[in-house]
């Protein structure tokens, strides 16, 4: 489920790409870049096993963690708007809580 969770998330960052470019503090390219770390630290942690992989589920979730901050930023300058904050959040929370009982 994760996988999946965190593929959706990419496609929306993916869509609005342009919007996010211009946030201050290179806010949305921060984004992009702590999703994608999320993202490729998920497929790296099921390839591996044991102590390895629970220590790639645990930096994915932490880079999970980080793109809810840069969503943050995202919708206070306008390029996202509440809509759109709510279903990345509600994304988000799934994916990060799916990380976190991974990495235990």
């Amino acid at each position: 489920m994760s996988s999946a969770t965190g593929r959706v998330v990419l496609g929306r960052v993916a869509e609005r790409r342009g919007k996010l470019r211009g946030l201050p503090g290179q806010a949305g390219p921060q984004l992009e870049r702590a999703l994608v770390g999320a993202h490729t630290n998920l497929c790296a942690a099921a390839a591996s096993q044991g102590a390895d992989a629970k220590r790639q589920f645990r930096s994915a979730a932490s880079e999970a963690a980080e793109t809810g901050g840069c969503l943050d930023a995202a919708v206070l300058f306008g390029a996202l708007g509440q809509s759109e904050q709510d279903e990345w959040r509600e994304l988000l929370r799934r994916l990060w809580g799916c990380l976190r009982r991974l990495a235990r």
